[in-house]
């Protein structure tokens, strides 16, 4: 987790908490995000799959779970979802200080201004032309966000760590206690995701055509694109941006550069997380 819970806390001992806020902010942010999965409406695959899917978590994927999941992320009616309890724990630990932080300008300088929508990437297609693209699509978005999940688990760790300290910040531990909550949200995200993509990978797959296609191949390829987009260029470049949010508040303190130089010996910047 990047910056790592030293450099977060060093941060704050200097009197520049806005770019943990901005981090808990760019959380939420993308949770809220995560209930576009609610939009691929796969219907019923049947046809796409040459074995009986009759109980499989494929099967119930347009029948609750991607709507579940939708729920958890962003709320439903006037229950809270993910990204509000994320918002809640910045308000508590922080005592609500948001007047002089320009959201929409942080939320663009982090990549997630007016333009950025959290749908599916659009790009050249990785599965054979025969196959349903509208299955590609559902497989892919299934993997990148089981890739985003497993990715959470660390910041539960961080943010837990970091918001049940008092002598660090508000709320007397109390914005700490949202996060379990959340952790217990996800372990079933990630659960059925697993096990739909597995049952996937396990099926024979059916072009258009009629043509067959061994499900290991197909989940393989998109699982290696995954995989290479979440450790690759997009995690350096989501750490850069990370680091332009704290370089931004740092420098709007008189010893700015100071606090970076003190800041860059507690961790590496653009080094992977652990």
């Amino acid at each position: 987790m990047f910056p790592n819970v030293a450099q977060a806390r060093f941060l704050i001992d200097r009197q520049v908490p806005e770019p943990l806020m901005a981090t808990l902010t760019r959380i939420g942010t993308v949770e809220g995000f995560g209930a576009n999965i609610r939009m691929l409406h796969p219907g019923d695959l049947q046809d796409r799959f040459e074995e009986d899917i009759t109980g499989t978590a494929v099967d119930h994927l347009d029948r609750g779970l991607f709507e579940a999941h939708a729920r958890d992320e962003a709320g439903w009616g006037d229950r809270a979802g993910h990204r509000d309890m994320w918002f809640a724990a910045r308000d508590i630990a922080f005592e609500g200080r948001r007047a002089d932080l320009d959201i929409a300008a942080m939320l663009e300088r982090l990549g997630f201004g007016p333009t950025a929508t959290g749908g599916p990437a659009t790009g050249p297609r990785l599965l054979p032309d025969d196959i349903d693209p509208l299955l590609e699509v559902v497989a892919e978005v299934m993997i990148r966000v089981l890739l985003i999940e497993v990715q959470a688990f660390h910041t539960f760790a961080w943010a837990e760590e970091l918001l049940a300290d008092p002598d660090l910040v508000a709320g007397d531990g109390s914005a700490a206690t949202l996060v379990p909550y959340i952790r217990a949200d996800e372990t079933p995200h990630v659960e059925y995701l697993k096990t739909a993509l597995t049952e996937m990978r396990d099926m024979t797959w059916i072009g258009t055509s009629g043509a067959k296609y061994d499900g290991r191949e197909m989940v393989g390829r998109l699982w290696a694109h995954g995989l290479d987009r979440s450790l690759g260029p997009a995690h350096a470049d989501n750490r850069k941006s990370i680091l332009s949010e704290i370089e931004y508040w740092s420098r709007t303190r008189p010893n700015g550069d100071d606090i970076l130089s003190e800041f860059h010996v507690l961790g590496d910047a653009l080094s992977p997380s652990p």
